[in-house]
């Protein structure tokens, strides 16, 4: 009979031992995912930062030369602003088709991706 308790304390210890690695496996995934969504939109603002100043400078560039071709610089840059005011207007009206969508798929997809997914995708 006094190898019974002498069990009982053993199986209560690698139970506890066993919660508390589990525990800190649960800790480690949700701080390995919130990294990978951190990098990820970290990456997106760098990316669309970058994309800005193309795009500001392709947009002041197309106003001097529309503004030459129309010989006032007045008129090529309101061009460009009533190009951009029509983007403006389609991705107000469809901006839940555009980015809430592919923003939402694509933190789902870093918080839902596997570690083994990475390497055969060939990220």
């Amino acid at each position: 009979m006094s190898g019974q308790p002498n069990t009982y304390n053993e199986m209560k210890q690698l139970i506890a031992d066993y919660v508390e690695a589990r525990i800190d496996l649960i800790k480690l995934e949700v701080f390995e995912k919130i990294a990978k969504v951190t990098a990820a939109l970290f990456s997106s603002v760098v990316v669309a930062l970058l994309g800005f100043f193309l795009l500001f400078f392709l947009s002041m560039s197309a106003g001097f030369y529309l503004g030459k071709l129309f010989d006032s610089i007045a008129i090529g840059f309101l061009i460009v602003t009533a190009f951009y005011l029509l983007l403006f207007a389609i991705v107000i009206t469809r901006k839940k088709d555009f980015m809430e969508k592919y923003i939402i798929d694509r933190i789902i997809g870093e918080l839902t991706r596997k570690e083994g997914e990475n390497e055969e995708a060939g990220q």
